[in-house]
């Protein structure tokens, strides 16, 4: 076969093409978990192990071999945390590159946190044992499951002393923006009511409790809720259509008594990709109800401009709306 010297100098542009991108390409997602499984082996006895292995290449980063990776205990899965580490300099080198701090942190450094955080939560389980049977903590959840039905003093008090007993140890458990309580109780097993927790002042605070919506029963209370708004927009308010977001308030003085808070698509914005988006989600809708029978007591339209209202602006419209309807919400 006669070569060129065309031949020769594309054969040679090639390999060096290839050549380059290797140093973008990085290790390969096969090496890097075998190097992370050497370096778990050696560093923790095969103790811990890992999922979700995947590349984590980006403009912020430019380096190929960062990968991120969720790292837990073979027998106790609940100490887990989720990182980015290098694979390729791992078994030299486990300070992680992607922590912005003036103390380097290294992978034993989230271990450590993670180990401390699991015994943190298992003490709150031993101190409520008496009261909640089975206390469940996942990330951005903790599920309360009491063995009784709750009156809602005896609710109060527990989630009282619940959330002070987390903020004792506030520091080492913060770990999501959105924390949040779900209660489940006999009568409702799937889930009762979410009780979202803000953060304020370094420490966990209740806000108004919400009705899961998990809930058994929970498909036939939207149905007739729904069709209620409904026939009351089509009458004053054709131009709004009903959206898939909602929050449901309960009234802590009865457990029973809720506000359903509907938002509502105006019709009339049309969005395209040529000029400024519009937000469509105008309406907001309160509809109140009785838990235990569906029955529904009225209904009224609390704002047909919700998308100028601020988050702050549409939370206080909103307490103060239902709290002048007698509900007990904070």
């Amino acid at each position: 076969m006669k070569i060129t010297i065309v031949s020769i100098v594309c054969l040679v542009i090639v390999a060096l093409i290839v050549s380059g991108c290797a140093n973008y390409i990085g290790i390969s997602k096969k090496n890097a978990a075998k190097n992370l499984r050497a370096y778990l082996q050696r560093e923790y006895d095969g103790k811990l192990t890992f999922r979700d292995l995947n590349r984590f290449f980006n403009t912020a980063t430019m380096n190929p071999n960062i990968f991120s990776v969720l790292i837990y205990d073979k027998n106790i899965p609940e100490i887990e945390f989720y990182t980015h580490i290098n694979v390729k300099t791992l078994l030299e080198d486990d300070m992680l590159p992607m922590y912005a701090t003036a103390d380097a942190i290294t992978f034993d450094n989230l271990y450590q946190e993670a180990l401390q955080n699991y015994k943190i939560r298992q003490a709150v389980i031993t101190d409520f044992k008496n009261e909640i049977p089975e206390i469940i903590f996942s990330h951005d959840t903790i599920i309360l499951n009491f063995d009784t039905d709750l009156s809602p003093e005896k609710l109060t008090k527990t989630i009282t002393r619940f959330i002070g007993r987390l903020n004792q140890s506030f520091k080492a458990l913060e770990g999501a923006y959105n924390m949040s309580l779900h209660i489940k109780t006999p009568e409702y097993p799937e889930g009762f009511l979410k009780i979202p927790l803000a953060i304020e002042t370094q420490k966990y605070n209740s806000e108004p409790y919400l009705l899961s919506e998990a809930m058994v029963g929970f498909e036939a209370l939207k149905t007739k809720i729904e069709a209620n708004i409904q026939a009351k927009i089509d009458t004053d308010y054709p131009h709004f259509k009903i959206s898939k977001n909602r929050k449901i308030i309960m009234d802590k003085s009865t457990l029973y008594k809720g506000a359903w808070l509907q938002y509502l698509d105006d019709t009339r914005v049309k969005n395209s990709n040529d000029g400024k988006w519009i937000n469509p989600q105008k309406g907001l809708y309160v509809v109140y109800f009785d838990l235990q029978s569906l029955f529904i007591y009225r209904g009224e339209m609390l704002t047909e401009e919700n998308d100028k209202l601020s988050s702050t602006e549409e939370s206080q419209l909103i307490l103060k709306t239902i709290e002048e309807e007698g509900l007990s919400v904070r």
